[in-house]
């Protein structure tokens, strides 16, 4: 499922959530236009992304992202996420993850 925070026509943010095994969810793809103010866009697509996921059977919900990436680090934190230490982080830019456990 992907999420879009829009105003006036433009995307302020987007999120995608989908199923891996088991109950576990990956959140993927937050974003936000950098261009634009973000007005908690990023926030309220990050929470729809979480309760889609938790409303459909999520027992644990999953985050590669990469250190830099400042803002959405907060999000993460702001909504309970934990930091885990993975051995692979799947993706060529990632270096950072998080997990929630219901």
């Amino acid at each position: 499922m992907i999420f879009f925070a829009v105003e006036q026509e433009q995307a302020l943010a987007t999120c995608m959530v989908r199923p891996m095994e088991r109950n576990t969810w990956e959140i993927c793809k937050l974003g936000s236009n950098k261009n634009l103010p973000h007005k908690g866009a990023g926030s309220a697509v990050f929470e729809a992304s979480m309760k889609w996921a938790l409303n459909h059977g999520a027992e644990r919900l999953f985050i590669v992202s990469n250190s830099r990436l400042k803002p959405a680090l907060h999000i993460y934190r702001k909504f309970g996420f934990q930091e885990i230490k993975l051995d692979d982080y799947e993706y060529a830019r990632g270096d950072i993850a998080f997990e929630y456990i219901v």
